[in-house]
């Protein structure tokens, strides 16, 4: 471990300290916290245990709720420190839970680097760094309160662990694990370079000259085989070109056998005059039905126009129509005026009998008034009419039935308004009637006014007849002239045809001459078709005896090289098999493939053999290393050389820690040990009396247990191994007011020579001369509200 340097410390909610508070250590390589008793100076090297271990010693295994300040819900705390020229920055919160307290909130830096993002990261980060862990660092680096004696006191077992931890002398035991394992896989090793050369046994001298010689065999059968490929490559070559003019041969000899003339060249003349007969037939045919057709136009034209009659015969019908509409609506519209009259007549008399029964009915109204008033007067008293006095009394006949009468005018009135309506539909009908009657003349006399000078009806269906008739001429006509015209066409086009089929002819006529150009047949006359093909056919026929002797020629010689081809293969097949390779597809890529294989069998055995020596030289090699590993192993046991090494440190750090404690006690005390890495306390002033180390006094204890403490700080380093922890830094936290005057005077001494040798010294105290001595202080004061610390350089 190099020289751990705290550079800044900050706390918030955490014991005394409520409210944010920053230390900046700066370069103090020597400082003190002071202060008084309760204000809090413990607990700032709590926080800097807390940020790095996540722990505080005073509180036991796990609990750290108790660090949480009162009324808060959780403490944080920040440490900077510097570890040789890398400055890291330690992170740690505590935070109330309904069980406890969680620490899992916890975070290490380097620079801009994250190294840990929470607690269960964090924790074996810092053992890596500072090579210890809490309780090793606890014991020999922060010595907290209640906690300085333990290394004085701890049990031998614990002591050497921490002695074998600070020396690094677990690479001793890492080496003998080492030496060990590697004497095993040595003996691994060797069994398997054993079984590997039981494998490669027969890969001898005789081996490889087996293998040597089938190489220059399969050689040799390589060569000959490039020669039979050469070989017959030249005669498939000239088979080749064998067969070619065999192909060729066959091809004229077919060609000669066609060159005959065919048939349908013979036929041809005679198809094509009778052609031309049935195409002069054909026109003939249709220059009398253009005739008939001329005739039939002229007859139709004749008779006038039938749209025309058409229109004339439908003004006719029309007529006739209009003529019996006319006396109809003539007939309705006198119906019309008689119902009219008559309906009039009807509500005549029902007006007539609604006026009377109305007046019958108003006369039995006075008769009923005049009843009803008779019988209100009295004799003697005034009339209500005249209002005069009743002198007597008048008479009257009885009261009349006005009920009767009311319904009968009633009934007189339905009849009446019945009578109206009746009436009025009279005269709409009399009227619709009176209408259809006039537009029916007026249409009558239009139609009449346009066949005025137009022959009569029998004579315009007369003309009309004869028109159909003579349509139906004119349409057989062009129908017939229609009919001759395809034929006529036909007749050309098969005319037409002859032309294609002679160009056709003298096509298949040149294909067959040209099939047999390499023959040079004679120049054709282009006059005669039939000629052409009579003169091809007489030279065919010559030609053919001499074709058919060259082809027998090409025969035979290819049948000569096939034979000539079969010895050969049949030769090298006999040189296959004495090499004792098989012979399937192409020779020269079996040969290729055989040597090539023994090539590789013969590489194989060269490499075996090879390989053979190299794994009897690692064999030996591991055999070596197998012995030296072993011994290593042996050496390095337990109870040997670590042991050795062990009890060396453990003697010079009692002589160092002697110096010390005879320095510190005024030559009163010394340490001395046993072989079970006990110390024993020497009493120099009771006649060098060996006393355990329970026996001392509160201040004989902080001196014993801070001698020991300064020996390691200051000795521990030059006894390590290289690579180990190395202890730099020292925090003390206990015992400096139980020292006499000149006890601390020494102490300070001893603290400010430690100081001045480039370790980092901190330590907490209340003792006014001793902080004095200290160059830089940090006082801790504490109010109601919050702890804080301020700085002092003296």
């Amino acid at each position: 471990m190099k020289n751990m340097r705290p550079e800044a410390l900050e706390l918030e909610g955490f014991t005394a300290f409520r409210q944010k508070t920053r230390i900046e250590f700066g370069d103090a390589d020597l400082f003190a916290f002071t202060g008084p008793t309760g204000a809090g100076k413990s607990s700032l090297i709590d926080a800097m245990i807390f940020a790095l271990y996540g722990r505080v010693p005073r509180l036991g295994e796990r609990l750290v709720e108790p660090v949480i300040t009162k009324g808060r819900q959780e403490a944080r705390v920040r440490l900077d420190f510097a570890l040789g020229d890398d400055r890291y920055t330690a992170v740690r919160v505590v935070r109330r839970t309904k069980s406890g307290a969680t620490t899992k909130e916890a975070r290490l830096e380097r620079g801009d680097e994250v190294l840990a993002g929470n607690a269960t990261a964090l924790d074996p980060e810092i053992r890596r760094l500072l090579g210890l862990d809490f309780q090793q660092f606890t014991t020999c680096v922060a010595l907290p309160q209640g906690e300085f004696a333990r290394f004085l006191r701890q049990a031998p077992r614990d002591r050497q662990a921490l002695l074998s931890k600070l020396l690094g002398l677990g690479v001793y035991g890492r080496v003998r694990d080492r030496a060990r394992g590697r004497k095993e896989k040595a003996a691994g090793r060797i069994e398997l370079l054993e079984a590997q050369l039981a494998d490669l046994s027969e890969a001898d001298e005789t081996a490889e000259a087996e293998r040597a010689g089938r190489v220059e065999a399969l050689a040799r059968l390589q060569t000959e085989t490039r020669t039979e490929s050469k070989q017959q490559a030249e005669w498939e070559g000239e088979k080749r070109a064998v067969e070619e003019e065999r192909r060729r041969g066959r091809a004229q000899m077919d060609a000669l056998a066609a060159a005959e003339v065919p048939r349908a060249v013979r036929d041809l003349g005679a198809e094509r005059q009778q052609a031309e007969e049935r195409r002069r037939a054909a026109q003939d045919a249709l220059d009398r039905a253009e005739e008939d057709r001329k005739r039939a136009g002229a007859a139709r034209n004749g008779l006038g126009d039938a749209v025309a009659l058409s229109r004339v015969r439908d003004d006719w019908v029309r007529r006739d129509r209009l003529a019996g509409r006319r006396e109809a609506a003539t007939r309705d519209a006198e119906g019309a005026q008689a119902a009219l009259r008559a309906a009039e007549e009807q509500g005549d008399d029902a007006e007539a009998e609604v006026s009377a029964a109305r007046e019958t009915l108003a006369g039995a109204e006075r008769t009923h008034g005049a009843h009803a008033l008779r019988g209100g007067l009295v004799v003697g008293e005034p009339c209500p009419v005249c209002e005069q006095e009743v002198s007597r009394l008048p008479s009257g006949g009885e009261a009349v039935g006005l009920d009767g009468l009311r319904a009968a005018v009633r009934k007189a009135e339905r009849t009446e308004k019945a009578a109206r309506s009746r009436r009025d539909e009279a005269a709409s009908a009399h009227a619709a009637a009176e209408q259809t009657r006039k537009s029916t003349n007026q249409e009558y006399e239009e139609v009449a006014a346009t066949l005025t000078g137009q022959p009569g009806h029998s004579e315009v269906e007369q003309a009309l007849a004869a028109i159909t008739k003579a349509d139906g001429v004119l349409e057989q006509a062009e129908a017939r002239l229609e009919r001759e015209r395809k034929t006529l066409r036909t007749a050309e086009e098969e005319v037409g045809g002859f032309g294609v089929r002679e160009k056709k002819a003298w096509a298949r006529f040149d294909a067959a001459r040209d099939r047999l150009s390499d023959l040079e047949p004679p120049a054709p006359d282009r006059g005669s078709l039939l000629g052409a093909w009579e003169a091809l056919a007489r030279w065919a026929a010559a030609t053919l005896p001499e074709v058919r002797g060259l082809l027998e020629r090409h025969d035979e010689k290819a049948r000569r090289l096939d034979e000539t081809r079969t010895a050969s293969r049949e030769r090298l097949a006999g040189l296959f098999s004495e090499c004792g390779v098989e012979l399937r597809g192409d020779p020269q890529r079996a040969a290729d493939a055989a040597l090539e294989g023994a090539r590789d069998d013969l590489r194989e055995v060269q490499r075996q053999r090879e390989e053979r020596r190299r794994l009897l030289s690692e064999s030996k090699a591991a055999r070596e290393a197998a012995a030296i590993a072993g011994a290593l192993h042996t050496h390095l046991r337990a109870d040997r050389f670590e042991r050795w090494l062990l009890t060396a440190a453990f003697h010079g750090l009692t002589a160092d820690a002697s110096r010390i404690l005879v320095e510190l006690s005024a030559g009163q005390y010394s340490f001395r040990h046993n072989e079970k890495f006990e110390f024993d306390i020497v009493d120099h002033g009771n006649a060098d009396e060996t006393r355990s180390s329970k026996t001392l006094s509160g201040g004989e204890t902080f001196l014993a247990s801070l001698a020991l403490a300064l020996a390691l700080s200051d000795q521990i380093a030059d006894l390590a191994a290289a690579g180990a922890a190395r202890l730099e830094s020292i925090f003390l936290d206990e015992g400096f007011g139980s020292l006499d005057a000149d006890t601390l005077d020494t102490v300070a001494a001893t603290i400010e020579e430690l100081g001045a040798k480039g370790r980092t010294v901190g330590i907490v105290t209340h003792v006014r001369d001793l902080a004095e001595r200290i160059p830089v202080q940090f006082r801790v004061s504490k109010t109601s509200a919050t702890a804080s610390v301020e700085r002092f350089t003296s």
